[in-house]
């Protein structure tokens, strides 16, 4: 007969807590194991919404002007037939120049008539044509036109809007003899008042805003083009795709069927004012 095997109580518990450590160990390897498929099988994180889009401009007359805080004039009326094209139905809000570009560069905008220039073609996106302006300098009726770069170093003060593209223009021209203004009717009014000899902007602009001031138009006097220069509406570099080409085909479509033309009859009325 074998030999009954007798354990003692110490050899027993040693055995019991060998196998609760082999059991906790298998388990820990099972959860490792199934730790990154649980962690895929976890639905994505919804993706933010998008930030509506909005309508952003700076006074600059005649193309936008301020009512209010609110934007009139044919660029925004432009502007507006096309937004609606994308649900869009608000009103321009109209910030200082900087801050208004500022929201452009920021996302999720458009804005009713911006110069289009080298240094913005790949900043923005561009939408349409609003009107090409010219660039000139306006002076008071008891002083020659201005006919030359060589003229404009002459007059001792000329005035550009701070901040605009104009002003880097003059820069490009090498002109040394200008200060910066807030806004083109803060440059209307030095220049009536005599406060500056010069005043460098787009001629559609300084007529407008000399009228809207209700200046006497006799007392300006205008230079020829310095150069030419085109206003677009432009858009945010985030516009998806869809929503720039609904927008570039309400343009074309108010092109053809002649809203564009007769939104934009007040502007040509400035190249010959009577």
């Amino acid at each position: 007969m074998g030999e009954d095997r007798v354990y003692s109580l110490p050899r027993l518990a040693g055995c019991a807590r060998r196998r609760r450590w082999a059991v906790a160990l298998a388990l820990a390897v099972v959860a490792l194991a199934l730790a990154p498929s649980a962690a895929l099988a976890q639905p994505a994180a919804p993706a933010a919404p998008p930030q509506p889009l909005q309508v952003i401009g700076a006074a600059r007359p005649p193309y936008i002007i301020e009512t209010n805080g609110v934007g009139t004039g044919p660029a925004i009326e432009l502007l507006q037939i096309l937004a609606r094209s994308v649900g869009v139905d608000q009103a321009v809000r109209i910030l200082p120049f900087q801050r208004a570009l500022l929201a452009l560069e920021q996302g999720s905008t458009l804005y009713p008539a911006l110069l289009r220039t080298p240094q913005r073609e790949n900043r923005f996106i561009w939408i349409g044509e609003v009107y090409a302006d010219r660039a000139v300098f306006f002076t008071r009726r008891d002083r020659t036109p201005v006919g030359s770069l060589a003229a404009a170093r002459e007059l001792p003060r000329v005035s550009v809007m701070r901040g605009s593209e104009l002003q880097g223009m003059l820069q490009s021209f090498g002109l040394e003899n200008f200060e910066t203004s807030n806004s083109e009717i803060d440059n209307a009014r030095l220049l009536h008042a005599g406060r500056i000899d010069g005043w460098f902007t787009l001629r559609a602009v300084g007529r407008a805003t000399w009228a809207q001031l209700q200046f006497d138009p006799a007392e300006l006097r205008t230079s020829e083009a310095f150069a030419t220069v085109p206003f677009w509406i432009a858009g945010s570099a985030d516009l998806p795709e869809q929503t720039v080409a609904t927008l570039r085909a309400a343009y074309r479509a108010a092109r053809v069927d002649g809203r564009y033309r007769r939104i934009i009859a007040p502007l040509l009325a400035l190249e010959n004012p009577q």
